[in-house]
């Protein structure tokens, strides 16, 4: 999501930003690797998939329906367009047969549903549609930037395909599981993650750690930035958090095979879209 296109009720709904004096992990120390520019068909880069050769990646809010294939230094290799509409791209997901495309940006909480596509691996063209409501949802009642039935985040974890909301209001990320094999369902939250410093914008899980990476931030009327990476459990409790400090609008995460970490960044404030590589260690290790 774009936030330079937000209208003026932001600014009415959200005053401050606190992660500046959230209580980082201390144990451990994140450490950047490298930053590279992706290219401008990546201006709006938000959901990342690492695989063993390279990243897939998409844009957001009502660009081309495509899936770009990146290398692990942000060179653009392939782009595949898939036959569904791209409203408000958010997330990738994929298990070992599809991939899942997660329109579910809804910021303004004006969509009464959204939208899953259902990739074929073997073939991008056959797509499926899974309609996705949740539960307590009123669309005539949310107002933008506050409410709960917005989500950018999106993973396969032990086999379940599993979304997590971006709870503006609340800042309590709801957990989902999405039924794969159901073309239309509405949404009931199987649990919930409290304590970050803001809002969950991209998510991966590490089945050797048993663990989710999650990215995020909260920000400021004024274009102020406190963005951030997580560690959660398996049974959805923070186990540390991480400033990512010098970035603002990080919207992507995922684990490579090697197990190092990439997020990608949207292009804002004349500044373009990146995709950084990081990696966790111990302090004084």
């Amino acid at each position: 999501m774009n936030l330079g296109k937000q209208s003026l009720v932001f600014a009415l709904v959200l005053s401050t930003a606190a992660c500046s004096s959230f209580n980082y992990s201390s144990d451990t120390s994140l450490t950047v690797r490298s930053t590279q520019q992706l290219p401008a068909v990546l201006s709006e880069s938000s959901g990342l998939l690492c695989e063993a050769d390279g990243i897939v990646s998409l844009n957001d809010s009502g660009n081309n329906p495509e899936l770009f294939w990146v290398n692990y230094d942000g060179a653009v290799s392939n782009t595949v367009s898939i036959p569904v509409t791209n409203k408000d791209w958010e997330a990738l997901a994929a298990d070992n047969r599809y991939m899942y495309v997660a329109d579910v940006g809804n910021n303004h909480g004006k969509r009464d549903s959204v939208q899953i596509y259902k990739v074929l691996k073997s073939d991008p063209q056959q797509v499926s549609t899974i309609e996705v409501s949740y539960r307590g949802n009123n669309p005539t009642r949310n107002t933008s930037y506050a409410h709960d039935y917005d989500a950018e985040a999106m993973v396969v974890a032990k086999d379940r395909l599993l979304l997590f909301s971006k709870s503006w209001k609340t800042k309590v990320a709801h957990v989902y599981e999405v039924n794969t094999q159901q073309k239309s369902q509405t949404l009931v939250p199987i649990s919930h993650i409290e304590g970050l410093p803001g809002v969950i914008t991209g998510a991966d899980f590490d089945s050797t750690e048993d663990r989710f990476v999650v990215v995020g931030y909260l920000s400021d009327p004024f274009g102020n930035f406190d963005t951030f990476m997580a560690h959660v459990s398996s049974t959805f409790e923070v186990i540390e958090v991480w400033p990512l400090e010098g970035f603002k609008q990080v919207e992507g995460v995922c684990i490579s095979p090697s197990g190092n970490y990439y997020f990608s960044q949207e292009a804002i404030d004349e500044q373009p879209a990146t995709l950084t590589e990081a990696n966790v260690t111990l302090v004084g290790v």
